[in-house]
C-alpha cells in the first residue's frame, strides 16, 4: 500500500537479504537525489538525508499479521518524512524506488519450482545448445519470464549476449523483474526503439562470434528489421513467436527471409492455454468491476477463435446472454451451433443485442469508430489482444465528446449518442494489467516451448525453411519430451 510520502512493499526472502535489499533502495534513490545515510546503515533500517533538506526513513520488517501472509515475508517501508522538501515528481521518484527490487534467492527458487519444465530445461536439453546464439527476447515481464531467462543463461547464454525488450505493460511486478533484468548485466531497451535495440544486439551479438535468435510475443521484432533495418536480417537464424497477433503482423511479407518455429500456431498450445488465458481475463475483470452484476446482462464477444470461444462459455457459465461475431463464416457457423446468438454485421448486432460487456479477441482491430453510433447503453470494452490494437481507440475518441481518466479501470469516452464506453485497461489486454495473467505453473508448458524452439532453430541441420514452419513445429514440439514430462506431472494417479 501506499500514501503521500509512504510506500510499501512486501518480499519473501532471508533476514541476510534485508540489508541487501535495503542498500538496492537506497543506490537507486542516490540515482534521483543526493542521499546520505545518517546512521551509517543498521541491519534493517536507513535514516536518510536527502538533498534539498528532505528526509526519509527506510525499514524492513515482519509483516503486521504473520498469519496473513506467506513465510519467510518482510515488509519494506519507505517513508518521507519531509515530502514538501523535494520537487513533486521527485519525490514520486524515489517513492518508486521500492518497485525495483531485485528479486531474493527465496523468490527465484519458488519461481523455479512453479515452473519445472522451463526451470530444468537445462538438464534435459543437450548441455550448451544455445552456446552459438544472442537472444533477443520480447515477452511479457512477469515473474516467469526470470525463469525463462535463467534458463536461457542454463543453456549457455550469457547475460551479454542476452537483448530484452520491454514492452511496457502494466503488470504488478514490471518494475521489479527489470530491475532484476539489469542487475544481471542483461541489456534492456523500450519496445519503441526496437530498431535502435536491434541494430545494438547484432553489433553485440558479432562481437561475442553469435548469430541472433528472435524469441518473440507479439511480432515486435522481426516485422521493424523487415520495415527499417532489411540490412540486419542476415545476422539472425530465425524465429520463435508465441502469439497469433505476432503471426499476424507478418501477413503484409508473403515471402520471409527467416524460418519461423510458430508455438502461436501449435497444437501444444492451442490444447494447454487458450482456456487459462479466458480464466484470467474473466478473474481480471470482476477485480476491476467488483460491483457490476454480470448475470443475466447481454455480452458480446468479437472473434471465436481459440481464446474466443472459451470466453464465450465462460461468460455463458456466468449466466451472461452471450452473442458472438467473427468476420469469418466458419468461425459465425461454429458459435452459432454452440447456441450463441450471431449475425453477420457487428453493427446490427451491437443495436440488437444491447451489450453492457464487449471482449475483443480478434488479434486485430475489431471496433471502429464506425460502430459507435451502434452502440446503445453504457458498456465496457475489453481487449485480450497484444498491445492495444483490438479497438480502433482513435477513431473512438473523435466520437467522444468527453473522455475521463478511470484510473486502473481504464478511461471512459461519453459519445455523442450520450452512452459512455469504458475502454477496461485503456485498451490494453485485461488478463496482463495490473496482473500476473496465467498462474506459473499454467505458462510454464509455453514458456519452456519457447525454449525448445530457440534450440531447434539454434542446432545446425534442422529441417526448418524460410516462412512458416506450422508442422515443422509440431514434430519440434511434441517429439522433445515437454508433453511427457507434462503429463507425468499433471495427468492421472500424480501425487499432489
Amino acid at each position: 500500500m501506499s500514501g503521500p510520502g509512504v510506500a510499501m512493499l512486501e518480499i519473501r526472502g532471508e533476514s541476510a537479504d534485508l540489508p541487501v535489499v535495503l542498500d538496492a533502495i537506497v543506490s537507486a534513490i542516490g540515482k534521483i537525489v543526493d542521499v546520505h545515510d545518517d546512521n551509517g546503515g543498521t541491519a534493517r533500517e536507513r535514516r536518510l538525508r536527502l538533498g534539498g533538506g528532505g528526509r526519509a526513513r527506510l525499514s524492513a520488517g515482519p509483516p503486521v499479521d504473520a498469519k496473513a501472509a506467506a513465510s519467510g515475508t518482510f515488509t519494506v517501508a519507505l517513508v518521507l518524512e519531509e515530502p514538501a522538501a523535494l520537487p513533486p515528481e521527485q519525490a514520486k521518484a524515489v517513492m518508486r524506488t521500492l518497485q525495483r527490487v531485485p528479486f531474493t534467492g527465496l523468490e527465484m527458487r519458488a519461481l523455479s519450482e512453479q515452473m519445472p519444465l522451463t526451470a530444468e530445461l537445462p538438464h534435459f536439453l543437450p548441455p550448451g545448445c544455445l552456446a552459438d546464439v544472442a537472444p533477443v527476447l520480447t515477452v511479457h515481464h512477469m515473474t516467469d519470464f526470470l525463469t525463462l531467462v535463467g534458463a536461457v543463461q542454463g543453456l549457455g547464454v550469457p547475460p551479454e549476449a542476452i537483448t530484452v525488450l520491454d514492452k511496457g505493460y502494466r503488470y504488478r511486478h514490471t518494475q521489479r523483474v527489470d530491475a532484476h533484468l539489469t542487475a544481471q548485466g542483461i541489456t534492456v531497451w523500450p519496445w519503441q526503439r526496437a530498431a535502435e535495440a536491434l541494430a545494438d544486439h547484432v553489433q553485440r551479438a558479432a562481437a561475442l562470434g553469435r548469430r541472433g535468435l528472435l524469441i518473440d510475443d507479439g511480432g515486435y521484432t522481426l516485422p521493424v528489421l523487415l520495415r527499417e533495418r532489411p540490412d540486419l536480417i542476415a545476422a539472425f537464424c530465425g524465429l520463435v513467436e508465441q502469439t497469433i497477433s505476432g503471426i499476424t503482423r507478418l501477413e503484409p511479407w508473403p515471402k520471409l527471409p527467416l524460418p519461423i518455429l510458430s508455438v502461436a500456431e501449435s497444437r501444444l498450445k492451442a490444447t494447454i492455454e487458450s482456456y487459462g488465458i479466458a480464466e484470467a481475463a474473466i478473474t481480471n475483470l470482476r477485480r476491476l468491476l467488483p460491483e457490476e452484476k454480470l448475470e443475466g446482462q447481454p455480452a458480446l464477444v468479437i472473434g471465436y477463435g481459440r481464446i474466443g470461444e472459451q470466453i464465450a462459455a465462460a461468460l455463458s457459465a456466468r449466466r451472461m446472454q452471450v452473442a458472438v461475431y467473427d468476420h469469418q463464416l466458419v468461425q459465425l457457423i461454429a458459435a452459432h451451433e454452440r447456441g450463441y446468438r450471431t449475425d453477420r454485421r457487428l453493427s446490427r448486432l451491437l443495436r440488437e443485442h444491447r451489450p453492457m460487456l464487449i471482449i475483443g479477441s480478434t488479434g486485430r482491430t475489431s471496433l471502429r469508430g464506425e460502430h459507435a453510433a451502434a452502440i446503445m447503453r453504457n458498456c465496457y470494452l475489453v481487449s485480450t489482444t497484444s498491445r492495444d490494437r483490438e479497438f480502433a481507440i482513435a477513431e473512438l475518441e473523435e466520437d467522444a465528446v468527453e473522455v475521463t481518466d478511470e484510473g486502473v479501470l481504464g478511461t471512459r469516452l461519453r459519445l455523442r449518442s450520450g452512452v459512455s464506453v469504458t475502454l477496461v485497461g485503456d485498451g490494453y489486454p485485461i488478463n496482463f494489467h495490473h496482473a500476473e495473467s496465467l498462474p506459473n505453473s499454467s505458462a510454464d508448458l509455453i514458456l519452456a516451448s519457447l525454449i525448445v524452439g530457440a534450440a531447434t532453430l539454434a542446432a545446425p541441420g534442422h529441417d526448418f525453411m524460410p516462412g512458416h514452419n506450422v508442422a515443422a513445429t509440431n514434430r519440434a514440439l511434441e517429439g522433445c519430451g515437454l508433453l511427457e514430462r507434462y503429463y507425468a506431472r499433471f495427468g492421472p494417479g500424480v501425487a499432489r
